[in-house]
């Protein structure tokens, strides 16, 4: 049988299960069969999560291939952590495989998008749906093949993929070229441009509400970039491409990663949305900053911890685990500890947010 000499790391809620290290050691085992590398660091599965997994900026360099479990988890949105796994892996150009068990487009997989009057689609929230007709949010779909299914059938189009590769290596088919690691419109020295992550794109006055968001941040000394904001150098695709959901979707995408290019700090909103998890794309984009090395902030509105923020029970070990038996992290923080550890929480809201990340970057003063 064909061995392939590559690298896996493997995201996704399982970490958080009662049998979590027995799921992941089955897909190591799996992986393996094949001669790839499991490189995931168990031990804090092993000692039974009494800490979690403590990460630096490199935890992902020793790897050639991310593969991540996109299913939805405590509601709409895949894992926090997951989608955070992604962006770094971008970051650091890998390649992203996922797999969700329902393939259906996102609208008709959350349950709670509804028809107005005049025929346009919002959530429970009146917040539109952005490209919610393509399988879920563009931040994390369009860099990752996805699988429908399981672990299994990730591997398995994982390895398609890597044989066609190997086919066109021996043959005159050029690689493709991806021009999107540059910056177009560079940040002066001594100067800070945020990127403004989060769901208020969704809002269906998106651009007034992004135009105040930006005027706030220049009252702190910084920028700000909004996602629907024109990237420079980044031209529009013709209307007939244009009209394609996924080639629209792909724009958008690289839109918004060239604004994170642009900048050189992130500042999220980590809100829950759709559920108790904070919205995927945000998510994925401050692991793109944290992969890029840029500080990181992130904003919330309850401040308590994740263990009263989730509906859990305690067992007669003290772990707290939520309806479906999903470990709930008891470190104190208010998200999961790979969000909570790799950014600076703000417990205030807009329109006071931007002026506590400039106070910790030292750029503004009240005094």
């Amino acid at each position: 049988m064909y061995k392939y000499d590559y690298r896996i790391y493997y995201t996704g809620p399982e970490r958080y299960a009662p049998d979590g290290l027995t799921q992941i050691n089955a897909m190591k085992a799996e992986a393996e069969k094949w001669g790839f590398t499991f490189v995931n660091d168990l031990t804090y599965l092993e000692n039974g999560y009494t800490d979690y997994e403590h990460i630096d900026r490199d935890f992902l360099d020793n790897c050639d291939i991310l593969i991540s479990n996109v299913n939805g988890f405590r509601g709409g949105e895949p894992d926090g952590a997951v989608c955070f796994d992604m962006g770094v892996a971008f970051a650091k150009k890998k390649k992203i495989y996922s797999f969700i068990q329902d393939r259906r487009d996102y609208v008709h997989r959350y349950p709670h998008f509804y028809f107005r009057e005049d025929g346009s689609v919002v959530d429970e929230n009146g917040h539109g749906p952005g490209e919610a007709f393509t399988l879920g949010n563009l931040m994390y779909m369009i860099p990752s093949r996805i699988a429908e299914g399981g672990f299994t059938e990730a591997l398995r189009l994982l390895r398609y993929d890597l044989d066609e590769e190997a086919k066109d290596r021996g043959q005159r088919v050029l690689p493709k070229k991806d021009m999107r690691d540059q910056c177009t419109w560079p940040v002066e020295p001594g100067k800070w441009r945020a990127y403004l992550a989060g769901f208020e794109c969704f809002f269906l006055n998106a651009r007034e509400y992004g135009d105040w968001m930006k005027e706030q941040t220049l009252k702190y000394n910084f920028e700000g970039i909004f996602p629907p904001d024109e990237a420079p150098g980044l031209p529009w695709p013709d209307k007939e491409t244009f009209k394609n959901v996924f080639s629209r979707s792909a724009f958008f995408f690289d839109r918004d990663q060239q604004h994170i290019r642009n900048s050189n700090f992130v500042l999220a909103n980590f809100n829950p949305y759709h559920g108790a998890e904070p919205d995927s794309g945000t998510a994925f984009e401050v692991g793109m900053c944290y992969g890029l090395g840029y500080p990181c902030y992130y904003f919330m509105s309850d401040t308590r911890p994740l263990i009263e923020r989730i509906n859990c029970k305690k067992d007669e070990n003290g772990v707290y685990h939520d309806i479906e038996g999903y470990i709930v992290e008891n470190f104190g923080f208010t998200l999961c500890s790979r969000l909570a550890s790799t950014a600076k929480a703000i417990y205030h809201e807009y329109p006071d947010a931007p002026k506590y990340a400039a106070m910790d970057l030292g750029i503004y003063s009240e005094e």
